[in-house]
């Protein structure tokens, strides 16, 4: 016959949750900031158009919230797309934050807003849970 282990509840420790997600996030607006700048230099420096910038911007913010969900999700050893869907929702909600301050979002069009958020939110959650199986 064989017997199963019961699995010991694992705490978690919240502040250090919090900490860890607010430097995963932190990390990913720096990466998120480089590829703004990079799409910047491609538009000033060459003849490309500004949609060219618009993909790198896009394709920025997609990995940034690939590694905001993967970083957020090594808090935990399971459930990882939860932990990975709360760090691209905080990475989301400081993008909104950071787009008012800044006026930025002021001329995109709420359809944009969805789709960045449905890129940030999918993007993120498989991050999370590539990250659990990851650290396996």
């Amino acid at each position: 016959m064989v017997k199963y282990k019961s699995r010991s509840k694992q705490t978690l420790d919240m502040p250090s949750a919090v900490m860890a997600m607010l430097k995963a996030n932190v990390m990913a607006y720096v990466v998120t900031a480089i590829f703004i700048l990079i799409g910047s230099i491609v538009l000033t420096y060459t003849d490309a158009s500004a949609a060219v910038e618009n993909w790198i911007v896009l394709i920025g913010i997609i990995l940034s919230a690939f590694l905001a969900g993967f970083d957020t999700a090594k808090v935990d050893t399971k459930n990882g797309y939860k932990w990975g869907a709360i760090g691209g929702a905080l990475y989301f909600v400081l993008f909104l934050i950071l787009g008012t301050m800044v006026k930025e979002l002021k001329g995109l069009a709420p359809s944009a807003i969805l789709t960045i958020a449905l890129t940030v939110l999918i993007s993120s959650t498989i991050a999370g849970m590539i990250s659990v199986n990851y650290g396996k």
